[in-house]
């Protein structure tokens, strides 16, 4: 007699800042959370599938909200309103489903995620199997766990693995750093059972924290395994994250060269030296991009880097100076990502910003995104809105960033192969050129009603998403009230304090207790 197998619907909750809700398709790294959770599920007897609202674009089927047995959510903490949202969709679609959150959201709302969901899980993606138990009983867990890449199959989508887990070091505005876990290396049979699931890509990306880590002896053992790979034509190449320390050491270089790597990301920041020191960021204060980038392509590697705005510190005419500079050389790379300060929730940056007066008031933790000003910037507002607003979407500056884009390519062009010369023609003008995004119907007629996004928290109105696509009993409209992190004042409110409180209070918690904890919320 054959069983029907249970349902089970991972989605990666996402807002998107610019309020489209169409697909970000071509948007490096993308998000593996949900694919190695589902590698935990038995494939015979379990039908696992993954939306990820960022590839995939917001979740609007409502066939889907009817179709799981259970639901695990997870996301960027700035998504939990997201989250509650689906949670309320999944609820009235199927009565009596059950839903469990995990990941940065349920670590850094601990106490508002037992309220909320039915489960929550603190740990890492293992924590899984607890919920697996739980809800669906014995033999449902994987006899040999890997992540189910086959699910992530896309045109033009590099392979993602995972070697190491968490950072060694401790930036204030990282999540990381106020989850305070340890940073561990995957054991290699593990790190190879990943390549093995990514199944002969092109481009293999490492998403570590930090690749380079603290512990030289296991660096050079996953470079190592990485290049065996490599040369057995597994992929025509990987690329990973370091941070800045990685490239003290000229050995570290040649070392990823020989072994297959064609591409490092490493977070600059800030070419600000004062701003750096004050995000606890000094690995980064000798990191140069354009001799980083120099450096790397005489060993054939592209070099790309994050930067981070921050007015409460700089002025407009610092960062003016700093764009136009990068602009003006075509020997440097621009930004691969640029972003205004994120005071993450549940962070010493956010601790110390809410402590410092500088938070807006009434601000949703959504609108912790990076890609509005939410904190009080050291010129006046109306000065500085409108020049962010026309920064991010690089307005004014179109054919100088074309113009650098070619001038940059070609100063390249001999040190790389002719792809990586095309993704350094391509990236910048992606990027920040603007691009047309296609989705479904129902996504791009959602986008289409979206009211403009006015890059300031104070002005913003809050996105359509925060209104029932459809009639929802009224036990569901706090689902659809959004989470607040100030009041009027500015000051934290108190639902804030008491989840900056529960966090605390919960660190260390096993993730078996974690996922088996929270009260049923139906």
């Amino acid at each position: 007699m054959q069983h029907t197998r249970s349902k089970v619907l991972i989605v990666n909750a996402y807002l998107d800042p610019w309020r489209a809700s169409t697909p970000t398709r071509l948007f490096v790294p993308r998000a593996m959370a949900p694919y190695f959770l589902a590698g935990r599920f038995h494939r015979d007897r379990v039908e696992v599938r993954v939306h990820d609202e960022v590839h995939h674009g917001a979740l609007l089927d409502r066939r889907l909200y009817a179709w799981p047995d259970l639901v695990i959510l997870t996301g960027l903490t700035a998504a939990f309103d997201r989250a509650r949202q689906l949670s309320a969709y999944f609820r009235h679609g199927r009565p009596g489903v059950v839903v469990a959150i995990g990941g940065p959201i349920a670590r850094a709302l601990p106490g508002l995620c037992a309220r909320v969901f039915d489960l929550v899980c603190q740990g890492d993606v293992e924590s899984v199997d607890a919920v697996i138990d739980e809800v669906l009983g014995p033999g449902h867990r994987a006899d040999t766990p890997a992540p189910r890449f086959d699910l992530a199959r896309s045109v033009f989508s590099p392979g993602f693995i995972e070697t190491t887990k968490n950072c060694n070091f401790a930036c204030a505005f990282c999540s990381l750093t106020g989850e305070g876990r340890d940073y561990v290396a995957h054991e290699d049979e593990d790190i190879a059972r990943q390549i093995a699931a990514v199944d002969r890509v092109q481009m293999l990306m490492v998403l570590d924290n930090n690749f380079y880590g603290n512990n030289r002896s296991s660096f050079e053992g996953r470079v190592r395994l990485l290049g065996e790979h490599w040369r057995r034509g597994a992929f025509r190449g990987w690329g990973a994250l370091v941070t800045g320390d990685f490239f003290k050491s000229p050995d570290n270089l040649a070392l990823v060269a020989e072994n297959g790597c064609l591409a490092l990301f490493s977070g600059v920041e800030s070419l600000d030296p004062a701003v750096l020191r004050t995000f606890n960021k000094r690995q980064s204060l000798a990191s140069d991009p354009r001799s980083l980038s120099k450096t790397c392509a005489a060993h054939g590697i592209i070099f790309d880097y994050g930067m981070i705005l921050d007015f409460t510190q700089q002025t407009i005419g610092d960062v003016d100076a700093q764009i136009d500079g990068l602009l003006a050389d075509p020997e440097v790379p621009l930004p691969g990502l640029l972003s205004l300060t994120i005071p993450i929730f549940g962070t010493p940056y956010f601790d110390e910003a809410a402590s410092a007066g500088r938070l807006m008031p009434h601000l949703r933790l959504s609108d912790l995104d990076g890609q509005k000003i939410v904190e009080w910037p050291r010129e006046p507002l109306d000065r500085v809105v409108p020049y962010v607003a026309a920064l991010l979407r690089f307005r004014g500056r179109k054919m100088a960033l074309a113009r650098h884009a070619v001038a940059h390519a070609l100063t390249r062009r001999t040190d790389y192969r002719w792809e990586q010369t095309a993704l350094e023609l391509l990236r910048p003008l992606l990027r920040y050129g603007g691009t047309v995004r296609v989705g479904t119907p129902s996504q791009m007629w959602a986008t289409l009603r979206e009211s403009p996004a006015t890059y300031c928290a104070l002005t913003d109105t809050a996105p359509a998403a925060y209104r029932p696509r459809h009639w929802l009993p009224a036990r569901f409209a706090r689902d659809f009230e959004p989470f607040r992190v100030t009041d009027g004042t500015g000051a934290l409110t108190d639902e804030s304090r008491a989840e900056r409180h529960a966090a605390g209070a919960s660190a260390g918690v096993s993730p078996a207790r974690s996922a088996a904890s929270a009260a049923p919320a139906r």
